[in-house]
């Protein structure tokens, strides 16, 4: 029983990753590695697209893609078109 529980204990303080080309579920999960990995937070995002992407912002979806984070964003514009962009979550919209 000891066995089993300093194995659950070690799992749980590991850092969380997803694989390759997966997205984090949750944002719960995503968090530690937003602060572990530098990224840029989410609640930023709708702030920095105000300017270069036109439409609102519905939905972020962090994402690892080639050994790198990426957001994959949505965005709804005034005529009803949805838009999807994939920008790199540490400088998400590079000047």
């Amino acid at each position: 029983m000891l066995v089993v529980f300093a194995a659950a204990a070690g799992v749980a303080a590991s850092p969380v990753h997803a694989a390759d080309g997966a997205c984090f579920k949750d944002w719960s999960d995503a968090g530690p590695v937003v602060r572990q990995e530098g990224l840029t937070p989410a609640k930023q995002l709708p702030e920095l697209a105000r300017d270069r992407v036109e439409g609102d912002l519905i939905k972020i979806t962090l994402c690892e893609e080639g050994g790198r984070y990426v957001y994959r964003l949505v965005f709804f514009d005034a005529s009803g078109r949805v838009t999807n962009l994939t920008v790199d979550a540490k400088d998400p919209f590079p000047n």
